[in-house]
């Protein structure tokens, strides 16, 4: 993906642009991903939430606990209904990210997915990326929250 990216939902009340890379790009298999999404999987990007700017209307969110134990905010349109986004509640790691669906985006042929995670929840008719990291469940800690971690230390000021 371009370090600037464009998006938002169906009928056009909400738009967002993001202002740099995403740290991870993944295909999710658990069920609330595949329920949510409304097909086989959900194809996201994680982009650090700060680095993320809606515009237009107010997404309307639902908010579920998921498979490994976290609460997620699923963002759509009230208008359309068009998936748009999600974010992690509490403190950790997770919630200074913003999750972005990659249907959302104006161009989603720039998605380039790196890991696909809960693979053991897949459909059997359902195929693969085939130059994916696959998890039964979650990924690795060095998949993806070692990435995550390893970002926003980098965007630390230094200490002189």
């Amino acid at each position: 993906m371009n370090k600037e990216a464009t998006g938002g939902c169906a009928c056009g009340a909400i738009r967002y642009r993001c202002r740099d890379r995403p740290i991870v790009e993944l295909i999710c298999h658990c069920r609330d991903c595949q329920r949510a999404s409304g097909g086989a999987s959900a194809a996201v990007l994680l982009i650090a939430s700060d680095r993320v700017i809606f515009e237009g209307a107010d997404q309307a969110f639902h908010a579920v606990t998921t498979a490994s134990g976290n609460r997620l905010s699923r963002g759509f349109c009230p208008a359309c209904g068009s998936p748009v986004s999600a974010r992690w509640e509490g403190d950790s790691i997770y919630s200074k990210l913003q999750a972005l669906y990659a249907g959302s985006l104006d161009d989603p042929s720039t998605f380039s997915p790196t890991v696909e995670d809960w693979v053991s929840r897949a459909y059997p008719w359902h195929t693969f990326h085939p130059d994916t990291l696959k998890f039964g469940e979650r990924p690795t800690p060095q998949a993806v929250r070692d990435r995550i971690v390893a970002y926003f230390a980098a965007r630390q000021p230094s200490s002189g």
